[in-house]
């Protein structure tokens, strides 16, 4: 089975087991892009939740082949899915920290029947860890997004410095999209 086709099918049963225990969900990550028809390669999955850590752990005790631990030294949260070697591990992060304080209906899309950020959130999660840590991944991710779907961006979303510095350092593609978005609004 190709890895793309694991990670959305891990994505599918931590979906499922959060679900039944009532807590929202969204994922993002490389994974999205790949959900978009990207080609590239993507083994970056993270699933935003609101409520915390206690509830993804709770959901999923009684799951066989997904379990939960907790990375000592920084406090992340980790779903790990064991049926395909190598596992998939999907980082679960708290909304508001990562992604909307809330995950709902207008910051969610739903892509291979599982729910993920919107555009312009995915975007937005995308630069924060852009800024964070510089990856070549996320800046390739937020180019593809924005050149692919740029009419879908909300731009009252998007924080406009540092998009501006980020077509600065990626000009073609990246500052053809986002003058694309920017004369939809009028500027």
């Amino acid at each position: 089975m190709p890895r793309a086709q694991q990670m959305f099918e891990a994505a599918s049963i931590l979906s499922a087991f959060l679900s039944e225990a009532g807590i929202p969900h969204a994922f993002y990550g490389g994974i999205t892009c790949v959900a978009l028809g990207s080609q590239q390669d993507a083994e970056e999955i993270y699933c935003v939740v609101e409520g915390g850590f206690k509830g993804v752990r709770n959901a999923l005790q009684n799951c066989e082949i997904m379990t939960c631990s907790t990375s000592s030294w920084s406090g992340r949260l980790y779903a790990t899915y064991h049926d395909p070697i190598p596992p998939i591990e999907i980082e679960i992060l708290k909304a508001g920290e990562t992604g909307p304080k809330r995950i709902n209906g207008s910051n969610v899309m739903m892509l291979n029947r599982l729910p993920f950020l919107s555009i312009s959130e995915f975007i937005r999660a995308k630069m924060n860890s852009w800024l964070a840590h510089g990856s070549e991944g996320d800046a390739a991710d937020i180019i593809f997004v924005l050149s692919q779907y740029a009419q879908a961006v909300d731009i009252n979303r998007i924080p406009e410095p540092e998009m501006e510095r980020f077509v600065k350092l990626y000009p073609g593609e990246a500052r053809q999209a986002w003058a694309t978005v920017r004369s939809r609004y009028g500027l």
